[in-house]
């Protein structure tokens, strides 16, 4: 795979090492501290002589010290026991035995209790040679296994999920933000394929396009699908990259609600778009006849013409109200309130100019929850479209469901083939504005309600709504 580097300590030389010497022959420790001294890359070298010194000093400048070398068998007690007092208290820190005492048992029992390394020390002046080069290697050892801790941690605290996959596309390493995205835990997922977590569209585009991208480009970046453990999907934001010759890294993140809003402002510019063509439709109408019939009326002066010229004007004033209402209603917050159906539909009705028209309800005591001024509106429309349009002894009845009720006239119906299309915003006859049903279905569906249009019981049309939530008989 191009650009894949092996992690390697060369890429993190150590510098600034000190080291902590533990030898009871003050030669030795003189010889040990010009020797290291000398080298660039170490600091300086803290002479001790016993067990105890040592101790004391690491428990008062621990930071400062990289690496702790000492002698196996100390004047003052074992060195082997300083090596089991500093991995119980500072696990981590490296440990070199350097002893003239050396055997094959001395180096093994060093190693078993926990050395970083075991050396002998010789008598030439070349002896400190090896032990620079091991004291090098176990602090660039350190320092990148810190590095590599502080990454991980850091990694385990974003938010971001983020996952360590092998060439095979198992999951290698996950940490929480990512085993919680997909509803696992860590140590679940940790074996299993990577397609536990992506939708089986998202592993054809694993095999024919993620995979070769990043093989022949070393990243790939896009969005896919997801799939959470309890079967729902998630549209994730993805990016992949190699991080060595068997090993993927990859980066997620939950952009679902970011998605869905998009894809619901186009929806809704589609809709305005659409609105807005047939509402300036709507307009254009009443307006071509007030400049006819002005042109006339400049011309004869007769009141007829005036007559017209005022229903056309007061049609466009009724556009704009419902269109005013209409756009209110995408704004408004739901009141919900238990609400007496009968007693309501009859005080709507009594606000209607309805002349000769008659209400009956055919139901006493049944309670809704609702918003009480989105369900005025609501009742208010229907009840004025069904005078509009059913004459004016037209009969409308108001009843109940078992999950809500249904508002129906005995005029002259709808045919059934419109009814889907006199729901939508602009559906105009030559008495409406096409927009009071637009309102009635917006109220609808903002309770949660379903709306649906039927054959009225004696020929006319049903407007009946379901899924109404209904009170407790008090």
């Amino acid at each position: 795979m191009p650009g894949v580097e092996d992690i390697s300590t060369r890429r993190n030389l150590p510098i600034g090492i000190r080291v902590l010497h533990v030898d009871a022959d003050d030669d030795v420790l003189h010889a040990s501290r010009e020797a290291l001294e000398r080298e660039n890359d170490i600091e300086a070298v803290v002479p001790v002589t016993s067990n105890e010194d040592a101790i004391d000093y690491l428990a008062a400048h621990r930071a400062d010290v990289d690496c702790v070398v000492s002698d196996y068998d100390l004047e003052w007690g074992s060195g082997l026991k300083l090596l089991d007092t500093v991995r119980e208290r500072w696990p981590n820190l490296p440990f070199i035995v350097f002893t003239g005492n050396g055997s094959e048992d001395v180096a093994s029992r060093a190693m078993s209790c926990g050395a970083t390394n075991y050396l002998q020390k010789g008598t030439t002046d070349t002896r400190f040679l090896s032990l620079i080069s091991q004291i090098r290697q176990a602090v660039s050892h350190r320092r990148t296994e810190r590095e590599v801790r502080r990454g991980f941690r850091a990694i385990e605290m974003t938010n971001e999920g983020i996952a360590l996959l092998t060439n095979s596309f198992d999951f290698n390493y996950v940490n929480e933000a990512y085993a919680e995205l997909f509803g696992y835990d860590q140590e679940t997922l940790i074996g299993l394929g990577w397609t536990e977590t992506i939708s089986d569209e998202s592993v054809e585009r694993l095999h024919s396009d993620i995979v070769p991208a990043v093989d022949s480009q070393g990243e790939w970046t896009g969005e896919i699908t997801g799939q959470h453990h309890d079967g729902s999907t998630l549209t994730l934001t993805f990016s992949i990259s190699t991080v060595a010759e068997n090993e993927y890294v990859c980066a997620v993140r939950d952009v679902t609600d970011r998605k869905e809003r998009e894809e619901e402002l186009i929806r809704e510019n589609e809709r305005l778009d659409e609105f807005a063509s047939k509402v300036s439709h709507d307009l254009r109408s009443p307006l071509s006849i007030i400049y006819g019939y002005l042109d006339v009326a400049r011309k004869t002066g007769k009141k007829e013409h005036f007559d017209e010229i005022e229903r056309a004007a007061d049609r466009i004033e009724a556009i704009i109200s419902d269109l005013l209402e209409l756009a209110r209603e995408g704004q408004k917050e739901l009141n919900r309130e238990v609400i007496h159906l009968h007693d309501f539909a009859e005080h709507i009705w009594n606000g209607i100019e309805s002349e000769e028209a008659t209400l009956y309800l055919g139901f006493t005591d049944v309670r809704i929850v609702a918003d009480y001024d989105r369900l005025t509106e609501l009742f208010a429309n229907l009840f004025r479209n069904a005078v509009e349009h059913g004459g004016n002894d037209v009969v409308i009845s108001v009843g109940t469901t078992t999950d809500g009720f249904y508002i129906e006239d005995d005029g002259a119906g709808i045919p059934e083939t419109q009814h889907q299309n006199v729901l939508k915003s602009g559906y105009s006859t030559a008495d409406s504005t096409g927009l009071g049903l637009s309102i009635v279905k917006e109220i609808a569906d903002s309770h949660g309600w379903t709306m649906g249009i039927e054959e009225g019981t004696d020929g006319g049309a049903r407007f009946r709504f379901s899924g109404v939530e209904c009170a407790q008989e008090q």
